[in-house]
């Protein structure tokens, strides 16, 4: 099923909410800073601000210069996280997920939804007019398929409120944009892409995924997906993590391998269920090893999407080896998955037909069927995993277990 995502996008949220609380300031020129420090920036400012040409960041003594008149005020933390709590309330009456992006700012995935609440940007032009009659406040919305070009909607939908981006055009949309319409990019990519005279995101698009890996690394291949408009990463709430973290701290302090990879193994175990029931996939695995000396060292190699408990085990293994460059006794290792991704195609494969034809359907019906035999070896493989999950969810973690799976020092998990 296509995914609907929306991105809401309330205007200079944090300096709007000061006005309706003081109505005299609504027409003022306002910045929100630090008071009292003399390298204070500007946090957060009104659109009157901005029009005397004040940004973010800029010194607050540099803007009092461009705007005298200029109006400071000190964070109000408590009062932003009211509003944002309000507007909340309003979202999940449409929206089965919503992940929050700092105050005011949410994603919303209405993904299923259209049969109860009709078409997206029916729901879109909803929230905008609920949100303006119950809390006197003017939100951007941009519809797309996915969170990179629904933010992105948002930046260039002025001066209309609300912009959809039909499914299949985003790399059409975005194309004819400059490179800082697109969401999250960090300043060193934009310095490099400035180096390069890219001003358009549609030239960025058009260059081959090798050449930019040449120039940004591993960075170039996202870059041009994101280039043309891709981006498989869920709507996360605020319950499900952006990223899963495992630790275990040995009784003993070793640098046995034959104590440490086992520990790995059944680290990358407790990561996969985690996965696997989130129906999500990782891109990058992080591996810390903490030594006897209280120093640490950490690694992260890169995933093609792993869901599997062999494909994490052999990553935690590699990234373990580029970690552990010192000779002393490790005395911890944690491991972190992030960059967390739906798992659609990996999971089609656990529901489909075939894996009823696998060893762990013979287990359960006592009839020892052989598999088909035009079975893919992957499919084995999610096959085998499937099994050893449902033996889990019924019989507990210990029912059954890989081979060397259990390390042989104690020790103090986290949970």
């Amino acid at each position: 099923m296509p995914r609907t995502v929306l991105f809401i996008d309330p205007p200079a949220f944090c300096t709007t909410v000061e006005g309706i609380v003081a109505p005299v300031l609504r027409t003022r020129p306002i910045a929100v800073a630090p008071p009292g420090a003399d390298r204070a920036t500007v946090l957060a400012l009104s659109s009157e601000a901005r029009l005397a040409g004040i940004v973010r960041g800029m010194p607050v003594r540099q803007a009092m210069k461009l705007c005298p008149d200029l109006v400071l005020l000190p964070p109000n933390p408590v009062l932003y996280a009211r509003a944002s709590r309000a507007l909340h309330e309003i979202f999940r009456m449409y929206a089965p997920a919503i992940e929050p992006r700092g105050y005011g700012h949410a994603f919303l995935d209405l993904t299923g939804t259209g049969r109860l609440f009709g078409p997206a940007v029916d729901v879109a032009a909803r929230v905008q007019r609920e949100v303006w009659a119950r809390l006197r406040l003017p939100v951007s919305v941009g519809v797309a398929g996915n969170k990179l070009v629904s933010q992105a909607a948002t930046t260039v939908v002025k001066p209309e409120p609300l912009l959809e981006v039909p499914g299949g055009a985003e790399a059409s949309f975005l194309a004819p944009h400059p490179i800082i319409v697109l969401p999250d990019l960090s300043p060193r990519i934009r310095t490099r892409l400035d180096d390069y005279q890219l001003d358009r995101i549609g030239e960025v698009a058009a260059i081959a995924e090798s050449a930019l890996c040449a120039v940004f690394g591993s960075s170039g291949r996202t870059l041009r997906a994101r280039a043309r408009g891709i981006d498989p990463r869920p709507v996360l709430p605020p319950e499900r993590q952006a990223e899963f973290h495992v630790a275990h701290t040995l009784a003993t302090d070793t640098n046995d391998i034959g104590i440490l990879h086992p520990l790995l193994r059944l680290l990358s175990e407790r990561l996969g269920r985690r996965l696997r029931q989130g129906r999500l996939v990782a891109r990058r695995l992080s591996v810390e090893a903490s030594y006897a000396d209280h120093t640490s060292v950490a690694r992260a190699v890169s995933l093609p999407g792993a869901t599997l408990d062999a494909e994490l085990w052999s990553a935690a293994r590699r990234a373990f080896t580029l970690a552990n460059s010192k000779r002393l006794a490790v005395r911890a290792v944690a491991l972190t998955l992030d960059r967390l991704e739906e798992a659609e195609a990996q999971l089609e494969l656990w529901e489909s037909g075939q894996a009823d034809t696998t060893p762990g359907r013979s287990e359960q019906d006592g009839r020892g069927a052989e598999p088909s035999r035009d079975i893919r070896v992957p499919d084995r493989e999610h096959a085998l995993q499937r099994a050893m999950d449902r033996i889990h969810s019924r019989y507990g973690r210990r029912a059954v277990a890989w081979a060397h799976a259990a390390p042989s020092g104690g020790g103090r998990r986290s949970p």
